[in-house]
Order: structure tokens, then C-alpha cells, then sequence
């Protein structure tokens, strides 16, 4: 097996815990061919395209929770990676991949945990001299049961100069993940990604081929709310319970929203 070192990777694998990098919304972009490759995909934007001067303001705001769903036992809590591998016809490639991320957010009554879908969202590596930005536009869940986990996520791939602030490259991708339990309690996540110019066009025939062994580090703690202070997890997820008909699995302490945790506004109109 080749080795590369990590600036010589040019498909990083999305390994998304989407409660901290969750999206969903739009419809599928383009005609889908037979395989399930799409023909064409919309353009970018003028301000994602090659040449553009790329500025962080220019990144998605407005980040909402879209829905919560269901995560097996074993893809709960937290994991890190260490290696990529990428499958081609010449054989495989490996390189250095160091991620981590944190799955599930909340749990039920029944002990089940769930994640959040939130969008829009975006994730940012730093690499040797640029960094990439993924803007991620849609994420399904298509399959959630005890043997395995089936996800699509789209998004767009950007790399920024770190000097000029120039976008050296920008791209439109697609992929479609599967992960596994292994018998250590790790798990193994595949996925298929294809690739498409700023003009949409196709940048491969075929999807290439992705593994990452997800190494299992940490125990499901649920996260009440998120880092920055935007989302109060324990709220939201209560209310997406009541809304969809399933208040029957609110935990105790769900019930009812304590004082402490009212909004400021919601407390200046309670009666004196």
C-alpha cells in the first residue's frame, strides 16, 4: 500500500458527527444517470468560483436545527481517526487523516440517542499553506438500524490561499457514507464521493472509493447546549418531541423547561 504525506491528499474524507456539523435542505441539484451519478450539478456562485477573493464573512450564517434522528449504540460518543484510505484502479493509498468529532446530542426515554441535522453549516483544515472549507448544503440520513448507518451529504469544497486569500480550487461534491461496528467496539466508515467543476460538470466517471477506521475514545455524554452558546440542545430537542407527536419519549427532566433556562424575554413577560 502507498503512503502519502497529508498536503499530497486531494480527497479528504468527511468524517461529520452532525450534531456539531449537521445540514439539510435543498433539493438534488442535477439529472441523475444510471449508477447514480449526476450528469451536471448547479454552478457556483460567482464568490465560490476559481480567483474569487474569499473572505469568512462570505460563509453561511443562520445556522437552524432542521431535524433530529436516531443513532445506533455503537455510533455514540466520541472518536478520533488517524488514517485514509483511497481506492483506486492502481490500487490503495493512504495517507495521515487526523480528525475527531462527537456523536449524539441527547437521549430519550428509552435511552436512545439522537443527533441534530443543522443547517447551514460549515467545517474549516488548515493545510500546508491554504485552507480548505467545506459548506455543506445537504445531509440524509438513509438508513440508521443496529448493523449499520447510511448517510448523503452534499456540499461545496473550497481551497483558500492563506496569503492572497485567492480560492485556488472549488468544487461540488457528493457522497454517500456507510459505517460498521467492528468487534472492538470501533467503526469503520466508507464512503463514495464524486466530484464536480465550479461549472458543475463531472470531474470523474466513476465515485471514488474512501475508508477511515474511526477509533471509539469516549462514552455518549448528552451536550446540553452547543459550544458557542447558539443552541440549547436539551430545549430543542424537547420541542422537536412534543412538535412530531412523540412527547411520549421526553425524559423526566425534559418535561417541563426550567426558569434557568427561559430566554431573557420570555421571563420579562411572566406576571410579578
Amino acid at each position: 500500500m502507498k503512503k502519502l504525506p497529508p498536503s499530497k491528499l486531494l480527497l479528504p474524507l468527511i468524517s461529520l458527527a452532525f450534531g456539531s456539523l449537521s445540514c439539510l435542505s435543498q433539493p438534488a441539484y442535477g439529472q441523475v444517470l444510471q449508477g447514480g451519478i449526476e450528469e451536471r450539478v448547479s454552478p457556483l456562485q460567482d464568490k465560490f468560483r476559481i480567483g474569487s477573493i474569499f473572505s469568512e464573512d462570505l460563509l453561511p450564517g443562520n445556522h437552524k436545527i432542521k431535524e433530529w434522528y436516531r443513532l445506533p449504540v455503537w455510533l455514540t460518543g466520541g472518536f478520533e481517526s488517524k488514517t485514509l484510505k483511497l481506492t483506486t484502479l492502481l490500487g490503495a493509498i493512504e495517507s495521515k487523516n487526523e480528525t475527531s468529532c462527537i456523536r449524539g446530542l441527547q437521549a430519550d426515554k428509552t435511552g436512545t440517542v439522537w443527533d441534530a441535522v443543522i443547517i447551514p453549516n460549515y467545517a474549516r483544515v488548515k493545510t500546508a499553506g491554504a485552507t480548505d472549507f467545506d459548506i455543506f448544503e445537504e445531509y440524509k440520513v438513509l438508513e440508521s438500524t443496529a448493523e449499520k448507518f447510511r448517510c448523503e451529504i452534499k456540499y461545496t469544497a473550497l481551497t483558500v490561499d492563506d496569503l492572497s486569500h485567492k480560492i485556488l480550487r472549488a468544487e461540488k461534491r457528493s457522497e454517500i457514507q456507510e459505517l460498521v461496528p467492528t468487534a472492538n467496539e470501533n467503526v469503520i466508515e466508507y464512503s463514495k464521493q464524486m466530484r464536480y467543476d465550479q461549472d458543475g460538470k463531472p470531474l470523474m466517471h466513476r465515485a471514488k472509493k474512501l475508508e477511515v477506521m474511526l477509533f471509539h475514545n469516549s462514552k455518549f455524554k448528552p451536550l446540553d447546549q452547543s459550544p458557542g452558546g447558539t443552541f440549547n440542545y436539551k430545549e430543542e430537542f424537547r420541542s422537536y418531541l412534543t412538535e412530531s407527536g412523540q412527547a411520549d419519549l421526553i425524559p423526566e427532566d425534559l418535561k417541563e423547561t426550567k426558569d434557568s433556562e427561559l430566554p431573557e424575554a420570555a421571563k420579562a413577560k411572566e406576571p410579578q
